[in-house]
This record gives C-alpha cells, sequence and structure tokens, in this order.
C-alpha cells in the first residue's frame, strides 16, 4: 500500500484532497498535513512513498521547504498550484526530486502522471 502525504494550510483543499485519492489512487495510505513543521518531525520516523504539496503556503513556499524534504525523505515530490510561473517551472528542474508541478484543478492526466510515481 503507498503512503501519500499531502501538505496543504488550506483545510477544505484536504477534504476535497481525500475524496480525490479515494477516486485517482485507491487504496493509498494518506497522512494530511497542514503545518509543515509536523510534517517534517513525521517523515524523520515514517516513510513516504509520495509527498504532494501546495506550492504556496501559509508565510512560505514549497520551494522553502522542498531541499529540508529531500534532506529526510526520498520519495518523490509533486507540487499543485492555482498558478505556476515560469521561474517556478524553471525551479522545478533544478529539484531532481520535484518531479511534477501541476496546476489546479487536476485533470485525469495528472493524476495519471501522480499514480505512475509510487
Amino acid at each position: 500500500m503507498a503512503s501519500i502525504i499531502y501538505l496543504d494550510d488550506d483545510l477544505i483543499q484536504h477534504m476535497l484532497m481525500k475524496k480525490l485519492l479515494k477516486i485517482h489512487i485507491p487504496g493509498s495510505s494518506t497522512e494530511f498535513f497542514h503545518e509543515p513543521e509536523k510534517l517534517k518531525i513525521w517523515l524523520q520516523e515514517n516513510k513516504a512513498d509520495l509527498i504532494i504539496s501546495d506550492l504556496n503556503l501559509e508565510g512560505e513556499s514549497g520551494w522553502d521547504l522542498v531541499e529540508d524534504f529531500m534532506k529526510i525523505s526520498d520519495a518523490p515530490i509533486v507540487f499543485i498550484t492555482g498558478h505556476a510561473s515560469p521561474d517556478d517551472k524553471k525551479k522545478a528542474k533544478n529539484f531532481p526530486q520535484v518531479k511534477q508541478l501541476l496546476e489546479k484543478p487536476l485533470e485525469k492526466e495528472d493524476w495519471e502522471k501522480i499514480a505512475s510515481l509510487i
């Protein structure tokens, strides 16, 4: 069973993602976090097969966190955002662990890309 981590500071997005993960990646085990620090602590003691994170978190960016994630986990990272700037797309190429930078709303093809990483 794949262990998927979801990080987003918007709890409404957690409810939506729970439903979408059940539909698109059934049988996965998912942990939800809204505080990056709690996720970092969890990752130090647990293994994740995939990290999905909102790119724009309150007070910080996913880019601020990616190096910390890479130090404590080898899980592929997928960033999701409402709008990916050209700068974000360039940054994604600098981090081999960041496998996708996807824009909301996620389409069926996006879910196929995500599922292929597990």
